[in-house]
């Protein structure tokens, strides 16, 4: 048996020991999710981009080099939500679009469900994401006492339309279940707004689960003049307007900070800041110097810069490269809360990482594992090697590998990258490889080693087939026109799955 394999078997059986804050001193914790932020999309890898903010929090806290998630939203919220794996849930097919009569199933208890039985308030401001076909998939029914923020994949920064893959674009702006009044507010400020109200309208004894998924950086290039004026020496539209929108990102968090300091709150939270995926980045933000777009199962889609920074951190002000998934974001937060973790869940308690710089207990990471019949796709990581086999664009056949598995910076001539009807009709033959990796010494993922180690290309898939044995169908993703947001005043709504 090959030491490769070794790890993967320590792996599946290991037992990870769970220290915790005691529950007596339960911190409040705020879960700053951001939306499509590339590696090269913030200060501390672009130091072109002003963020002071973030740097205050890095300065109390860690910057985490190798933190992963999923390479779509709605993959990695299920994962972050669930504490599993996506394929486990039926979570793992591209993402949930707007037509889509499903969610995250509803026999799988969500992050804020468990905390709720330990004492906390829930509220999330901002994307959800996971579902919003009938009322038993939103946000309020699903463990949060208020959302203030979207239901769908994304939406204009002042128009709040999306219409992505639909017969028709339709408003999605929601304060619970009621729809926020249309007007020409910035949707990211207006997130802001509400974030900072729950802090500043928040009982301090009470612990606090605030779920901020900010709908920023994202796709969008509409930013306020005065975040655009920050950059006037850029020549580059696309990049002067995309670094505002990162220093306008970093406002707002700044902003939910010191609400929390004026509450008499901060010395008490735990703040994790991370990105859902990687950039958009063949038309906004970078994932350089990474290959591959958000959606794809390469680094630039799922290598993501990440924060950890506040109470329990007894070492901080450094850059750890150990690494940590965002399924482990559910069990540890569970951990730090003193609430139930089931045992059958995927995620790793990291407290000791993140708090004291202790290995890491995580040795393996897994992008994805999808058996569609078109293009199945899976990718693994042990240790420093990453196998990639199938399809590597999750969002095939909506779009062209060729338009997504490139190396693309800030400057670049632009590639759409999003999922269009029109791509699908145009789409080539579904291009299924095998490529091996050895991310340590080349994390741009130039050199396919596969033919020269037949034996760990062998390892990693026999450890991608014990993962698959758990594997259920995704989730109902035919397109159901009952949902079109036409039926209902053109506001996309619940109603019809």
């Amino acid at each position: 048996m090959s030491s490769l394999h070794c790890i993967a078997v320590f792996l599946a059986l290991a037992v990870v020991s769970k220290p915790s804050i005691a529950e007596a001193d339960q911190p409040h914790v705020i879960l700053i999710f951001v939306d499509d932020m590339g590696w090269n999309d913030v200060h501390w890898h672009n130091p072109d981009i002003a963020m002071p903010n973030l740097m205050d929090l890095a300065a109390d806290g860690v910057i985490f080099n190798q933190s992963y998630t999923h390479p779509t939203c709605t993959p990695s919220r299920a994962a972050m939500m669930t504490g599993l794996y996506p394929f486990k849930t039926g979570n793992q097919h591209q993402m949930v679009f707007n037509l889509h009569p499903s969610g995250v199933p509803l026999e799988f208890k969500l992050l804020p469900e468990k905390l709720k039985e330990v004492g906390y308030s829930t509220h999330m401001v901002g994307k959800w994401h996971l579902g919003f076909c009938k009322d038993e998939y939103l946000p309020t029914n699903r463990g949060f006492d208020s959302h203030y923020g979207l239901w769908t994949l994304g939406v204009g920064d002042y128009d709040k339309m999306n219409g992505v893959l639909s017969p028709s674009a339709g408003y999605d702006f929601r304060d619970n279940m009621g729809v926020v009044p249309k007007s020409d507010g910035y949707l990211a400020l207006m997130l802001g707004d509400r974030a900072e109200h729950i802090v500043n309208t928040h009982y301090p004894g009470t612990p606090l689960f605030l779920a901020f998924t900010l709908d920023i950086p994202a796709k969008h290039l509409e930013i306020p003049e005065e975040y655009e004026e920050k950059y006037s020496d850029i020549e580059d539209d696309r990049t002067r307007q995309f670094y505002g929108k990162l220093t306008m990102m970093d406002d707002i968090i700044g902003g939910v900070v010191d609400a929390l300091k004026n509450r008499g709150m901060y010395d008490d939270s735990l703040i994790i800041f991370i990105g859902d995926n990687g950039a958009l980045s063949s038309q906004s933000g970078s994932n350089y110097p990474f290959r591959g777009i958000a959606g794809t199962m390469f680094e630039g889609a799922t290598r993501v810069p990440s924060i950890v920074s506040g109470k329990g951190i007894k070492k901080t002000g450094y850059e750890s490269n150990e690494l940590y998934s965002i399924v482990d974001i559910h069990r540890t937060i569970l951990d730090v809360a003193g609430a139930k973790a089931e045992p059958e869940l995927d995620g790793l308690s990291m407290w000791p990482t993140w708090s004291e710089d202790k290995p890491s207990p995580r040795n393996e990471i897994l992008y994805n594992i999808d058996d569609d019949p078109v293009s199945p796709g899976a990718a693994i990581r042990i240790g420093d090697y990453k196998l990639i086999t199938g399809h590597p664009d999750l969002l095939y056949p909506y779009r062209d590998i060729s338009l997504t598995d490139n190396y693309y910076n800030y400057g670049d001539a632009p590639a759409s990258g999003l999922p269009s009807t029109d791509q699908q009709s145009h789409a080539p033959a579904p291009q299924n490889v095998e490529y091996l990796f050895n991310v340590v010494v080349d994390p741009e993922e130039r050199n396919d080693i596969s033919a020269d180690h037949p034996d760990i290309v062998q390892d990693l898939r026999d450890r991608l087939d014990e993962h698959r044995k758990l594997l259920i169908p995704p989730v109902n993703q035919t397109t159901e026109l009952a949902g079109a947001a036409g039926n209902f005043n053109d506001v996309w709504s619940p109603g019809w799955c």
